[in-house]
């Protein structure tokens, strides 16, 4: 089309004047077309990447497997996380309302993705040189992140489990170093973190921070530190009764926790946890050389099994 063309076509009232006013350019040659150009340098790259390809898959044949599997995973972590991004809600330090039904399932998705590649790229290709208790802290600190961001209880677990297990590697490294790994290092590790989970949603909870994790942190601390408690109870006999006591105020503090959050479940722990610690003490104390004392022990122990739960009935159910 030449100007003259278009001129007769705007004098016909056949085309607007907006139309004329972006034609104009192009026909006198204002605005040249790269098509061609652009298609040019899009057969290029396609040649050049299919090249690429078919170069690594020859140098790589015995690892094609597991680089498209990890390659696949990758992707499909990224689109996980890219949705969840995109569909976020405002940060809040109450119970945020998800976007969608399925929002809560795509975050938990991702997060699982992302555990398999890192897990897949270490143990395939050793790409952090087995330092396995880094990369486990450092998934534990990136799904606090991402349990606080996007408010999910799932992730807030998986934080704490993989936060747990970092300690619990690097004490048995260090124990295996020493050539001492069978003793109560561990146990003692697992007291300490049950204590610091339960004082920091504690603490959290006051501050109004989330309220509604507090009871998942409580929860694993107070397992942690009945683990812990027992296990060093019965694998250290030379301060056997100052774990007893240290048991008795895990019971103090699950009954309190129980009644402060209305947990029925505390209540069990603290039960359990006196009634162990207690029969323990007792057989080594006082059964071992009173027998006719077990009698009455077992059916007074009994009774009172039978009153709790006959009291926490309805909870039983539940």
């Amino acid at each position: 089309m030449t100007q003259q063309q278009l001129r007769d076509l705007y004098d016909k009232n056949l085309i607007t004047q907006e139309q004329f006013d972006r034609m104009q350019p192009v026909v006198s040659g204002e605005i040249i077309s790269v098509f061609y150009e652009l298609r040019t340098l899009l057969y290029l790259g396609i040649l050049l990447f299919t090249s690429g390809l078919g170069i690594l898959i020859y140098q790589n044949i015995g690892q094609l497997g597991h680089i498209l599997s990890l390659l696949l995973l990758a992707v499909l972590t990224v689109v996980s996380f890219t949705y969840v991004i995109l569909k976020r809600v405002a940060y809040t330090h109450g119970q945020a309302v998800a976007p969608s039904p399925y929002y809560d399932y795509v975050v938990l998705l991702g997060c699982l993705l992302l555990v398999s590649v890192i897990g897949y790229a270490e143990f395939q290709f050793g790409v952090v040189g087995g330092q396995l208790e880094w990369i486990t802290l450092f998934t534990a600190l990136l799904f606090f992140a991402v349990a606080y961001r996007f408010d999910h209880l799932g992730i807030l677990s998986m934080a704490i489990t993989a936060f747990v297990s970092f300690w619990g590697i690097r004490t048995s490294i260090a124990r295996w170093a020493q050539g001492d790994f069978f003793n109560d290092a561990l146990a003692h590790v697992a007291i300490a973190l049950g204590v610091f989970f339960t004082l920091i949603s504690t603490l959290l909870d006051k501050r109004g921070i989330k309220p509604h994790f507090t009871f998942t942190y409580q929860n694993f601390g107070l397992l942690l530190f009945f683990i812990g408690a027992f296990s060093a109870m019965w694998n250290h006999e030379a301060f056997y009764g100052y774990y007893v006591i240290l048991i008795y105020a895990g019971c103090a503090t699950a009954w309190y926790l129980a009644r402060w959050k209305k947990s029925f479940l505390f209540l069990l722990y603290a039960f359990l946890a006196a009634y162990i610690a207690t029969t323990t003490w007792l057989a080594d104390v006082l059964f071992s050389e009173f027998e006719t004392l077990w009698f009455f022990y077992s059916a007074f122990s009994c009774g009172a099994l039978i009153y709790f739960v006959t009291k926490y009935r309805n909870a039983f159910r539940q």
